[in-house]
């Protein structure tokens, strides 16, 4: 893990915030047990993944690391400040633990572990992760210009799993959603500059790379092609 480009998204909180699409309901109930009541959003960021959470009338603590992240967190959820390799909670405590766009920046096996001690048996962990859907055109294009890592094309032509089989869940199951956002060319500009590798570029650099991008998407309003990839394994009950 680059714990450089982990720790940089405080800097562009509110552009995370505006700019980053969310997830869509169908993906976020495929990675919940039917009778989810009690949810932990780990690496919650913003709180894009809590407010859908909410949204399903669930009861959400969202554990977040970064002060500026954590503060835009929906108030109706449950915001703590603690880490993926140390949840400041009790054992058992959740019917499932969701990780939107933050499970690569974990300690994998120590964050697994961590996780297993505060699932219920049957609870589940549910990984989700937004990737342009870049098959052509101008997401295409972007993806290029950026050297995007979090694009379709590149999940569907891997086979490689976000953790191994390990004792204490059940063998993954794996989901992809396709949904759309509504966007200008200040909104996909906003959401590159909100990435790890742009945040960190000098600033003559990062404004070249975001005015390419810009020239690059279509005049007025339009929608943006996401893809979900959605991961699910269970706590044997």
């Amino acid at each position: 893990m680059d714990s450089r480009r982990a720790l940089s998204f405080g800097a562009a909180a509110d552009v995370y915030a505006l700019a980053r699409p969310t997830y869509p309901v169908d993906a976020v109930r495929w990675c919940l047990p039917p009778d989810a009541t009690r949810v932990l959003d780990l690496g919650a960021g913003t709180g894009k993944l809590t407010s859908v959470l909410l949204g399903l009338g669930i009861d959400v603590v969202a554990v977040e690391p970064d002060d500026e992240m954590r503060a835009r967190i929906d108030p109706r959820a449950t915001a703590l400040e603690g880490s993926a390799e140390q949840i400041p909670l009790s054992d058992g405590l959740f019917d499932a633990v969701v990780v939107g766009q933050a499970w690569h920046w974990f300690d994998r096996e120590v964050a697994l572990a961590e996780v297993t001690r505060v699932l219920r048996p049957g609870g589940t962990l549910g990984l989700l992760w937004n990737l342009i859907n870049d098959a052509e055109g101008w997401p295409l294009t972007v993806a290029e210009v950026v050297g995007m890592e979090d694009r379709a094309s590149f999940v569907q032509e891997s086979d490689s799993r976000p953790y191994d089989e390990q004792d204490g869940l059940e063998p993954w199951a794996r989901e992809l959603f396709r949904h759309t956002q509504v966007a200008d060319a200040e909104l996909v500009v906003a959401n590159i500059a909100s990435r790890s590798s742009v945040i960190l570029l000098p600033a003559e650099d990062r404004d070249a790379l975001l005015e390419r991008v810009r020239h690059a998407v279509p005049e007025g309003r339009f929608l943006v092609p996401w893809v979900t990839d959605a991961w699910r394994a269970v706590r044997p009950g």
